[in-house]
Protein backbone atom coordinates (compact mmCIF):
# COMPACT_ATOMS: atom_id res chain seq x y z
CA UNK A 1 0.00 0.00 0.00
CA UNK A 2 1.26 3.43 -0.46
CA UNK A 3 0.44 6.30 1.95
CA UNK A 4 -2.16 7.72 -0.63
CA UNK A 5 -4.02 4.43 -0.33
CA UNK A 6 -3.56 4.42 3.41
CA UNK A 7 -4.80 7.92 3.64
CA UNK A 8 -7.81 7.25 1.90
CA UNK A 9 -8.54 4.28 3.92
CA UNK A 10 -8.09 6.18 7.05
CA UNK A 11 -10.35 9.09 5.21
CA UNK A 12 -13.25 6.42 4.87
CA UNK A 13 -12.84 5.07 8.10
CA UNK A 14 -13.87 8.95 9.66
CA UNK A 15 -16.39 8.81 7.23
CA UNK A 16 -18.17 5.86 8.34
CA UNK A 17 -17.36 6.37 11.51
CA UNK A 18 -19.52 9.61 10.91
CA UNK A 19 -22.27 8.36 9.13
CA UNK A 20 -22.60 5.75 11.98
CA UNK A 21 -22.76 8.84 14.79
CA UNK A 22 -25.50 10.55 12.49
CA UNK A 23 -27.75 7.62 12.35
CA UNK A 24 -27.32 6.70 16.36
CA UNK A 25 -28.64 10.53 16.64
CA UNK A 26 -31.14 10.25 14.99
CA UNK A 27 -32.68 7.35 16.67
CA UNK A 28 -32.00 9.13 20.17
CA UNK A 29 -33.38 12.21 18.70
CA UNK A 30 -36.68 10.36 17.33
CA UNK A 31 -36.99 8.07 20.86
CA UNK A 32 -36.49 11.54 22.51
CA UNK A 33 -39.94 12.46 20.87
CA UNK A 34 -41.88 9.28 21.17
CA UNK A 35 -41.27 10.19 25.08
CA UNK A 36 -42.25 13.80 24.55
CA UNK A 37 -45.67 12.82 22.95
CA UNK A 38 -46.16 10.19 25.61
CA UNK A 39 -46.00 12.50 28.11
CA UNK A 40 -48.17 15.23 26.47
CA UNK A 41 -50.66 12.50 25.74
CA UNK A 42 -50.48 11.14 29.30
CA UNK A 43 -51.23 14.76 30.38
CA UNK A 44 -54.07 15.57 28.19
CA UNK A 45 -55.37 12.21 29.48
CA UNK A 46 -55.13 13.18 33.12
CA UNK A 47 -57.00 16.39 32.21
CA UNK A 48 -59.68 15.03 30.55
CA UNK A 49 -60.22 12.82 33.78
CA UNK A 50 -60.11 15.83 36.03
CA UNK A 51 -62.48 17.61 33.55
CA UNK A 52 -64.81 14.31 33.74
CA UNK A 53 -64.75 14.57 37.32
CA UNK A 54 -65.71 18.11 37.63
CA UNK A 55 -68.67 17.12 35.85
Amino acid sequence: MTVDANSNSINLLFIVIGQIGGALATVAAVKTDITWIKQVIKKLGEDITKLQDKL
